[in-house]
């Protein structure tokens, strides 16, 4: 996993301070520096806030090491073959979105209460996905 590491580099790239990207996301500096060293990870709408100040994906804020630089696009060679002036070319269809499995881990330990936080935590999540979809 990237985040930490992720989450410092973008901060420093944009020129921010811990608590000036606090203040974009509704949270104080300190929760900013307990993510950055990895003490703390942010749950799922703080996550997506920081995506979206970012411009990067979850996936690649997570996943990606973002301070490497992304290199040169690869070289494709021309094609050998060349359509036929006669037929028109075929419309090409957009590829399809790619879904990735999410897992969620929710420990119960039998209250109410703690019932009623695992679903509104799993409703919070299904609002996203959908509102992605």
């Amino acid at each position: 996993m990237y985040f930490a590491k992720n989450l410092r580099f973008l901060r420093r790239k944009a020129e921010w301070s811990q608590s000036d990207l606090g203040d974009k996301i509704a949270t104080d500096y300190n929760t900013i520096s307990r993510y950055e060293s990895g003490k703390s990870t942010p749950k799922l709408e703080a996550l997506t806030k920081l995506a979206h100040v970012f411009a990067v994906s979850i996936e690649e804020l997570r996943n990606v090491d973002l301070t490497r630089p992304a290199g040169p696009a690869p070289v494709e060679e021309p094609s050998k073959s060349y359509p036929s002036p006669s037929r028109p070319s075929s419309t090409s269809t957009p590829p399809e979105a790619v879904k990735h499995p999410l897992v969620v881990s929710i420990e119960l330990d039998g209250t109410k209460a703690t019932l009623e936080r695992a679903v509104a935590r799993l409703t919070a999540i299904n609002n996203v996905i959908a509102a992605t979809q």
